[in-house]
């Protein structure tokens, strides 16, 4: 389908030239974006296809497809470097794709070497080589958004896996909720600066997201290797790529849709600074809640109605909408909307303005469930 059809090469090379203007919104609301911009997480889906997961890339028992095929340790470093540049080919050599080379080819080196390998210090040479050849990579806010991601992945998600652990979360869950909540505690002081909104829905739809990036990454590659060869196959292996990509996109836009998903903050760097301060201090309160559950079960339900906003509730709060409303004027920017009431959860809607998440957030609001009708008063794009 169309989602599908826009979302699936953004993942796999970056193109992201067919995403429709509200699906891009909605992923700027979600902080899904990174999806879209091929980068290390690309790369390492395919190297750990490859060589296995990276704990085991360099013992007799590894995983990937490098041991079933019988390929030797340091040929598989050498069929890695072969991938490395197949894939800097193919997604175009973009400053996070590049990066992403850069880390993947100190590891592949570490294995040939035979040396332990270190993912920090191949991060931090990955960089140091980077802004060396492109000083003007140290003023790109992409790059500085993948190299932080990258770091928090390295140096904040190991621990804050184990002390979930610790606390009997199972190992799965706590491992894709460290990895979300430290990405977007480190960059969300850079993000708002770009965007001057907090995403309160980014780790939930982070979280529910990641079972799909894999299989959409994995499978629009093959795509591209069978397209060549086969086209039919390609079709039948794109079409099983749809069903992953359009679990995104279905993500993205329910919680872009969601009334108190985002928060209005200072788009400078004092709004930065000030959000790093809060970040700092709700992990530190968020250490001590862990222990207790009965108390992180009531923050959550409390972060949940924060979120939704169920009209009944949001109701008795703000005594909105007043009952027995007629006729109200909904709030989106530009342009007008309209709604007059025409029975239970039933509303004629006149206009809709240029943003379709604003106008449906005010007739969620008013629990509207069924439009009737809907008058276009002229064609122009705020109405």
């Amino acid at each position: 389908d169309g989602d599908a059809r826009a979302l699936l090469p953004g993942f796999v090379v970056g193109d992201t030239s067919r995403v429709p203007a509200e699906l891009d919104e909605a992923f700027k609301a979600t902080d899904l974006t990174h999806l879209l911009a091929v980068s290390g997480a690309n790369f390492t889906i395919l190297l750990a296809l490859f060589i296995g997961p990276p704990g085991l890339a360099q013992r007799a028992e590894r995983r990937g497809l490098a041991p079933r095929l019988g390929i030797p340790l340091r040929a598989t470093a050498l069929v890695g470097g072969g991938l490395t540049l197949g894939f800097v080919i193919v997604c175009r050599p973009e400053p996070s794709v590049v990066r992403a080379a850069a880390c993947g080819s100190i590891a592949l080196l570490a294995i040939v070497t035979g040396r332990r390998r270190s993912l920090v210090p191949a991060l931090a040479t990955a960089v140091l080589l980077l802004v060396l050849y492109d000083p003007w990579l140290a003023r790109s806010y992409g790059f500085l958004l993948s190299v932080l991601a990258t770091g928090a992945l390295l140096l904040l998600a190991p621990r804050w896996s184990a002390a979930l652990q610790r606390r009997r979360v199972p190992p799965r869950p706590a491992e894709a909720l460290a990895a979300a909540g430290a990405a977007q505690a480190v960059c969300a002081p850079v993000v708002v600066v770009l965007s001057a909104k907090v995403s309160l829905v980014a780790v939930p739809c982070n979280l529910l997201a990641e079972f799909a990036v894999a299989p959409a990454t994995v499978l629009g590659f093959a795509t591209l290797a069978a397209a060549p060869i086969a086209m039919p196959v390609a079709e039948c292996i794109a079409w099983c790529a749809s069903w992953p990509a359009g679990w995104i996109a279905d993500i993205a836009r329910t919680g872009a849709s969601l009334p108190g998903a985002g928060v209005d903050w200072p788009g400078n760097w004092t709004g930065a600074a000030l959000l790093a301060l809060v970040t700092v201090v709700a992990v530190f309160v968020g250490r001590r809640l862990v222990g207790r559950p009965w108390l992180v079960g009531a923050c959550l339900v409390v972060f949940l109605l924060a979120v939704v906003q169920p009209p009944p509730l949001t109701r008795v709060i703000t005594g909105w909408p007043p009952p027995g409303w007629r006729f109200v004027m909904c709030d989106v920017g530009q342009g007008d909307a309209t709604v007059l009431a025409a029975g239970d959860g039933r509303g004629v809607v006149v206009d809709a303005g240029p943003d379709p998440v604003l106008v449906d957030r005010c007739l969620t609001a008013l629990g509207i469930t069924e439009i009737p009708l809907v008058v276009l008063t002229h064609f122009h794009a705020d109405h």
